[in-house]
């Protein structure tokens, strides 16, 4: 009798597990809801403050908790605007409450693959692990914003001034010139050690065209970039510049069409086809 209680228990829990894994969200996305406390919840527009894990089987792929702060923001599109991608942590954000957990899970595509570890490249799905800190709301997002755009505004006037310097050829002698054709120029060494592949990276950047024109930059995101060195998820001139400097470095980056976008419009058109990129970028 003892056995079949066992058995009846251990085949109720393997169910609900089971009921778990099928959960989907609105989007397509495999989730699982561990821990639900019924607070609030962000609404469309507002921002949240996460810590988010990123996990391609075994290998962690980034986590916030190695970012400046130690958690990811995430601003949720408002209703009004156009959307033409759901990302898995938008699906997760509207069904979280504050302090609540979850994991959700996006397919592994064949144009994800190629940037995945060499010992995970067979792996199905990537996981997202999301505990929901804090909500950022429209009001709060706005008084930032202000503050943040004036913060931002003298890394892009030194950008543009220095784009318009290289593009008369004012720093031609002290350009650091690669033999693939990319160019750099260095603002400050960095302490640090020197960056080696494969290494996870925080790097915040601004980027431009040669003209000055904006097209990125992670300043007004309040996030830097997290990525692995040359591991081919950046375009080539981005992975080869960071593999020739140190932790704590700032540059400037000069980048051909041939290591950017090449003949193809980029950005929503932002980057036309056979565009030079610059770059200024700080590595933590």
């Amino acid at each position: 009798m003892l056995k079949i209680k066992v058995l009846l228990a251990v085949s109720f829990a393997f169910c609900i597990v089971i009921a778990q894994a099928q959960n989907t969200s609105e989007h397509g996305y495999r989730y699982v809801h561990h821990l639900k406390k019924s607070g609030k919840k962000p609404q469309r527009g507002e921002a949240i403050l996460a810590n988010v894990d990123v996990y391609v089987g075994n290998f962690l792929l980034s986590s916030s908790k190695k970012n400046p702060g130690g958690v990811y923001r995430f601003d949720l599109p408002a209703i009004e605007d156009e959307v033409n991608h759901y990302p898995p942590l938008m699906d997760a954000a509207l069904m979280m409450g504050l302090g609540d957990s979850l994991t959700i899970f996006q397919n592994v595509d064949e144009n994800m693959r190629q940037y995945l570890p060499p010992a995970e490249k067979e792996q199905k799905e990537i996981r997202f692990e999301v505990v929901l800190l804090d909500i950022v709301t429209l009001e709060q997002k706005a008084a930032a914003n202000r503050v943040l755009e004036a913060a931002v505004e003298p890394i892009a006037q030194k950008v543009k001034a220095k784009a318009k310097a290289y593009a008369a050829g004012l720093h031609n002698a002290e350009l650091i010139s690669r033999p693939s054709g990319l160019k750099m120029l260095i603002e400050a060494a960095g302490q640090g050690a020197a960056i080696q592949e494969g290494e996870v990276l925080q790097v915040h950047y601004y980027g431009c065209l040669k003209d000055g024109t904006p097209f990125d930059n992670s300043f007004i995101r309040r996030q830097p970039l997290q990525f692995p060195a040359g591991a081919g998820q950046m375009i080539a001139g981005f992975d080869e510049a960071v593999l020739q400097l140190h932790h704590g470095a700032r540059a400037y980056l000069f980048i051909p069409p041939a290591l950017g976008y090449g003949d193809q419009d980029a950005a929503g058109g932002t980057i036309p086809a056979n565009s030079e990129l610059v770059f200024y970028i700080e590595i933590f």
